[in-house]
């Protein structure tokens, strides 16, 4: 049913075209697309990642036992905007770390912060984006599993 509902917005949302990115480019999205604004890729800049709406989360992380607020991007939005329609999404940070997240993940509303606690995030401290989860919100996301998909340093989405 998520499936199903993710494709129906990706298709409604995806019908508007793709700027091209003014900035440097934090993000580059590829796979099963239905937009794209470079090839066959979509890349987006800070303006075009914060034009999509941000939310927050406060949450504990696998690297602070202290609640933070994370800022940033609805990862479905992401997905909406470009007509992600996949079942999984290969994620892949600076350092060539990568983790698959399933599509079912969506029902927890991660988001890909470009803040934590106020602060732009910038490499030296995960950034600048990082998928971050509702920890607190959830028992089933206090476990290894997850936290291995709490990816920073965050560029690259490939949708499967």
């Amino acid at each position: 049913m998520l499936a199903l509902l993710l494709g129906w917005a990706c298709t409604a949302q995806a019908q508007e075209p793709l700027p091209q990115p003014k900035g440097p480019v934090l993000l580059i999205v590829s796979g099963r697309l239905q937009q794209a604004n470079v090839g066959t890729e979509a890349q987006f800049d800070r303006e075009m990642l914060e034009a999509l709406g941000q939310t927050s989360i406060a949450t504990v992380s696998v690297t602070s036992a202290a609640k933070q607020l994370f800022e940033g991007i609805p990862l479905r939005r992401i997905l909406e905007r470009v007509g992600g329609n996949g079942t999984s999404i290969r994620a892949s940070a600076l350092n060539d770390y990568k983790i698959t997240i399933p599509v079912d993940d969506l029902k927890y509303e991660p988001i890909v912060a470009m803040r934590v606690d106020g602060q732009m995030l910038k490499v030296r401290d995960k950034g600048p984006l990082w998928v971050v989860y509702p920890r607190d919100s959830y028992d089933a996301l206090q476990t290894p599993v997850y936290d291995a998909r709490w990816i920073w340093q965050l560029n690259r989405l490939h949708v499967e």
